[in-house]
């Protein structure tokens, strides 16, 4: 009986989410945002850093990409509040609190869409590097490195798929992109996507705490970039990223965020149920 009960729930938040993938790929703002602008970014700074020797290892394939893929998901978070709060504003969303649907069943619905699109945009952004690295003539990722940074990244996606669900429940239309737009400047000043943050001393172990940077470096470690820490007395020596105290903080930080997220949007949309009745 159990099992016949899961099935039918599994069955509704499908359902749910199929109606959700359709409107996302309606919507210009993922061609646009999700897609294109980070592959140009992507390119825009591999082009830079090629034409001006080389000089700035975060702009090197191995810093550059970790650094674009955080960024671009916080693009998702966008295209998820998005969505949900325009249901908010259709009472889409109040006609379907009276169907059998559980409050886990609509955040699963959102979020499985969401989910997809992130790692169709992971993949575009690997893709989208390796083939600017050819243009440019410049080393790439190893195939085997790429795929760990696309597991690796996994923590920082879902964080902002269920991050966009509960601004899009607590916001309405109009102040929940305002919102998200900060988040997004933030995700690229301090998460060190094109900015050497392991050079900025005090600054560098805020950005540790907050969700950006974490994957970022990371995501560094895993693809064997290079840095020039502040702790090293001679300026020009560069080190490779390493699995060293601040990668343990940074795996703890992201698992605070992402465990908290996921409990706050199950909370938030429950809350926004009970309202509705």
């Amino acid at each position: 009986m159990n099992n016949k009960k899961n099935t039918i729930r599994n069955n509704r938040a499908l359902i749910f989410a199929g109606r959700n993938l359709k409107e996302m790929t309606r919507d210009p703002v993922i061609y646009i945002f999700c897609l294109a602008f980070p592959v140009a970014m992507l390119a825009l700074f591999a082009v830079i850093n090629h034409y001006s020797g080389g000089k700035s290892p975060v702009f090197e394939f191995p810093s550059l990409i970790p650094g674009v893929i955080t960024f671009s998901y916080s693009f998702i978070m966008l295209t998820q509040c998005l969505l949900v709060s325009k249901d908010k504003t259709t009472s889409l969303l109040k006609r379907l609190y009276t169907s059998p649907m559980k409050k886990i069943d609509f955040v699963t619905g959102y979020a499985l869409p969401a989910f997809v699109l992130g790692m169709i945009q992971t993949a575009v952004c690997i893709v989208a590097g390796y083939v600017i690295s050819l243009f440019i003539g410049s080393g790439y990722i190893g195939f085997g490195r790429c795929l760990l940074l696309a597991a690796e990244q996994l923590p920082a996606l879902i964080l902002n798929v269920f991050s966009g669900i509960i601004v899009g429940a607590l916001l309405n239309e109009k102040s929940a992109p305002a919102i998200t737009s900060i988040v997004i400047s933030a995700s690229g000043i301090l998460g060190g996507a094109w900015m050497p943050l392991d050079t900025m001393g005090g600054f560098e172990s805020f950005c540790k705490i907050l969700p950006f940077y974490p994957s970022v470096y990371l995501g560094r470690i895993i693809t064997g970039a290079t840095h020039t820490p502040t702790d090293v007395i001679n300026p020009a020596a560069v080190t490779v990223y390493s699995f060293d105290a601040t990668g343990v903080i940074s795996v703890i930080v992201l698992s605070v965020y992402l465990l908290a997220a996921i409990v706050l949007s199950v909370v938030t949309f429950g809350s926004m149920m009970k309202k509705a009745d």
